[in-house]
């Protein structure tokens, strides 16, 4: 018969399942030992821990009387005391009064030593003040001192949590790459520990995810983080949860935004927690002024809310609202109260990304509603400048383009205001910011992750399953969430080249060269401008304004409907009323965006341009004051013309088609018989993805047909059907080398998932960021009978030693075929 536990080592399980977070384990086990008559020092402890998981569920004061009561007992070690002392620190932490929390700790971990496991929680917990108080060096010293105590102890799990804040401090600080790095670590560790542990590791993902602007990714996280802390009462973390909740919520809805935050807020201030109630409020503030509810009650609120977070020492934070009431400010009219207020605020290079960005948005809306375009100029530059040196650490194309979104009203006011002022060339550097911002710029590449291999040969294996089940579709989800966790860490490490500015004399140069004419597109709040370039011209750089954006949006509402209906076999009467309807809508986007530059471009053979992420899906080359013309649609200017300098060259050519491509053999054969004098031909029907990785490795040129799917809510999940499955744009980055040129025949893949209009993803993106020099892919479906004579044209003409974009120009108007094929990138 098994021995009895005594009151000792009930305590010391209860504390285990504690720090698991099973909270009803350790209060059973807790409960147990008070009833076994412990020694002094055991019933101390035993009341102190009772205490912290009391207060987890009610008001932190009980707490802390309880465990001033057991400090009252008489005979207990100095160590008992000083734990106690510890604990009595993390309640004061947990209600908000930080000053007696760093006393409290500071006491205890001076007398800790001998114990490093409590040492460990001590500096853990300071280290938690420290962050509350903004004072990251602070924190991240205890955080570090913390793992150094817990690897003395031997304790793996205590020393991943002191790691994982580690990660968060480093997130405050702006190093996104080791706060994913860091917390991913940790949450291998800790988020298998229990259903709590889950949810404070997808927490502290969460708040990575929103500083790096991923706030759809951040909403799941947070809502089912704070779902699991109610369902076991914990309403501090729940209450944590939704304070988050309510900050990724706060850009796009914020009158929902307010109401989780007033939510929040309730649960602090029924827990005593004042500091938690007042960063609540000032994301109430913050969501009724976006959503234009701010009323003068609010406004009051927001100004001595922002007061108690100075007394809080919550700098960030102060600072965030009282920019956020000088926006609306401005937005009323009261310029001087705005200007006022951004006065109060000085950012610093160690104030987080979102406080430096939003400062200078201020500035530049001041100066906006004064009629100063030099300054709105340089207050918008600076702050693009800002974020792009920031974005720079994030070599993931997703974490990029959603870190853009904090560029969204810089750009839109700086862009503005050079087109208010005229001037062709800054209208072309604030083009190319836009263009910076989505990240066109191509990253260096780190060496291809082994773990992201096998996740996504998982992933492929799971797809091809003829029954799945709901727990295989959980493993599914699992995985893609590893994969892009995987790839946002290593992509983190590479770093950018920095992108060097482009002048009008430069570009008009490369244009002359060419033949070719520029066209960068500008969409600006609800208007449309133009900025186009010709040689023939170069005196007279023009600034189109193109009118209203809201005629524009309805036509491109119905636009991928429409040309995906023209790619299906249709009866004659339904084919030439969807053919006339397409027609109808094509010569409508034309005369908007095409026909009033048509003086500029009339003297050139070639057209590149530069859209926004909304444009993405125009098909240019169908517009009919563009048809027969060669055109391509660049990252920016800046890569146009550094690609330009290096005439793609194809000597190794591979094909790869996947399984069900009706006309998918026929297309290949003939197009590959068109590269009789390639140093290198491969051609692989029905391939595999290791096939296709391999060609793609090979070759200078890659050509695939196979069945295609967008991915809108993941685009980099976008792929198309190999035999073993999907190859995905994930899978890019696993090549050691990237073609020059990529030929997708697959339906869907020139398609995009747009943001706000700056950028978009999708799998022709993937390409040209990972250094591909032209993608040939359609926005939209094409019958499979056009590509399979237009494509075998198109490499007729690459293997005579054309360019791309000349080459599917050359073969459209010699087949007669007109699709919505574009090309993208270089062009030439």
């Amino acid at each position: 018969m098994a021995s009895r536990l005594t009151a000792a080592q009930l305590y010391a399980r209860a504390v285990a399942a504690g720090n698991a977070g099973r909270h009803a384990a350790a209060r059973r086990d807790l409960l147990a030992a008070q009833a076994r008559t412990p020694d002094p020092d055991t019933a101390a402890l035993v009341a102190g821990t009772l205490a912290y998981l009391d207060s987890e569920q009610g008001a932190a004061e009980a707490g802390i009387e309880a465990i001033a009561l057991a400090l009252g007992t008489a005979g207990i070690r100095d160590t008992t005391r000083a734990v106690l002392t510890s604990q009595r620190g993390l309640l004061e932490l947990r209600r908000g009064r930080t000053d007696a929390a760093i006393a409290d700790l500071g006491w205890a971990i001076e007398r800790l030593d001998e114990l490093p496991v409590s040492l460990g929680r001590a500096h853990l917990n300071r280290g938690l003040v420290r962050l509350e108080r903004s004072e990251i060096d602070g924190a991240e010293d205890d955080f570090a001192r913390a793992a150094a105590a817990f690897a003395r102890a031997g304790e793996p799990v205590e020393e991943a949590k002191a790691h994982s804040n580690e990660g968060y401090a480093a997130m405050l600080r702006g190093d996104l790459a080791r706060a994913i790095r860091t917390m991913d670590a940790a949450a291998q560790v800790l988020g298998e520990l229990s259903p709590v542990m889950r949810a404070v590791c997808d927490g502290d993902r969460a708040e990575a995810l929103l500083a790096a602007g991923m706030t759809a990714d951040a909403v799941r996280l947070l809502d089912e983080a704070a779902r699991t802390y109610g369902s076991r009462r914990l309403r501090q973390a729940q209450a944590e949860a939704e304070l988050l909740l309510a900050r990724a919520l706060v850009l796009d809805r914020p009158a929902h935004a307010a109401e989780v935050a007033r939510r929040a807020a309730r649960r602090f201030r029924d827990r005593g927690n004042d500091s938690g109630a007042v960063r609540a409020d000032a994301l109430v503030v913050t969501g009724a002024l976006r959503a234009r509810r701010g009323t003068s009650a609010a406004r009051r609120l927001g100004t001595s809310t922002a007061l108690a977070l100075d007394a809080l020492h919550r700098r960030d934070d102060a600072a965030l609202l009282r920019l956020e009431l000088a926006l609306d400010a401005v937005a009323e009219g009261r310029t001087e109260e705005a200007a006022s207020l951004r006065a109060i605020v000085r950012p610093a290079a160690t104030s987080s990304i979102a406080v430096q960005v939003r400062a200078d948005e201020v500035d530049a809306a001041v100066a906006e509603a004064r009629g100063d375009a030099a300054t709105v100029l340089a207050s918008a530059a600076r702050g693009i400048a800002t974020l792009t040196t920031w974005q720079s650490s994030l070599g993931s194309l997703e974490l990029h383009s959603g870190a853009a979104r904090y560029g969204r009203a810089l750009a839109t006011t700086g862009v503005r205001a050079a087109l208010g002022r005229e001037h062709p060339q800054e209208v072309l550097d604030w083009s190319e910011r836009v263009r910076a911002l989505s990240g066109s710029v191509v990253p260096l590449r780190p060496d291809a992750d082994a773990r992201v291999a096998d996740a996504l040969t998982e992933l492929r294996e799971l797809r091809m399953d003829p029954a799945p089940t709901s727990a295989s579709a959980a493993r599914e989800s699992a995985l893609r969430d590893e994969v892009r966790r995987l790839h946002w860490a290593d992509r983190a490490t590479a770093g950018e080249r920095p992108e060097r500015p482009v002048l009008l004399e430069e570009l008009l140069d490369a244009l002359e060269h060419d033949d070719a004419a520029f066209a960068a597109y500008l969409w600006v709040g609800d208007r449309i401008a133009a900025l186009v370039l010709t040689p023939r011209d170069p005196s007279a750089p023009r600034i189109v304004d193109l009118g209203e954006a809201e005629p524009l949006e309805r036509l491109l509402a119905g636009l991928l409907a429409d040309l995906d209906m023209a790619a299906t076999t249709l009866p004659a009467a339904l084919r030439a009323s969807t053919d006339a309807a397409l027609a109808a809508r094509l010569t409508a986007l034309d005369r908007l965006l095409v026909a009033p530059l048509a003086a500029s471009l009339s003297g050139t053979s070639r057209l590149v341009l530069t859209a926004a992420g909304a444009l993405a899906g125009v098909p240019w080359a169908m517009l009919p004051g563009i048809v027969g013309r060669p055109v391509v649609a660049a990252e920016s200017a800046r890569r146009w013309l550094d690609l330009h300098r290096t005439p793609t060259r194809i000597r190794r050519v591979g094909f790869a088609s996947g399984p069900g491509v009706e006309r998918a053999r026929q297309e290949l054969d003939a197009a590959a018989a068109c590269w009789s004098d390639a140093d290198h031909l491969a051609v692989r029907h029905e391939a595999t993805s290791p096939e296709v990785t391999r060609v793609a490795s090979e070759v200078e040129l890659l050509h695939i047909a196979a069945h295609g799917r967008h991915s809108a809510e993941h685009p980099l999940f976008s792929g198309f059907e190999l035999a073993d499955g999907p190859w995905f744009g994930f899978d890019i980055d696993q090549l050691a080398e990237v073609p020059e040129v990529v030929v997708m025949s697959a339906c869907e893949l020139g398609r995009s998932s747009t943001r706000w209009g700056l950028e978009a993803l999708g799998m022709a993106r993937a390409w040209t960021h990972a250094g591909a020099r032209s993608v040939l892919a359609s926005p939209a479906a094409v019958a499979d009978e056009h590509v399979a004579v237009l494509l075998p044209a198109v490499h007729r003409e690459l293997a005579r030693g054309s360019g791309v974009a000349d080459a599917l120009c050359d073969a459209t108007r010699a087949t007669g075929i007109a699709t919505p094929m574009l090309v993208r990138g270089s062009g030439w």
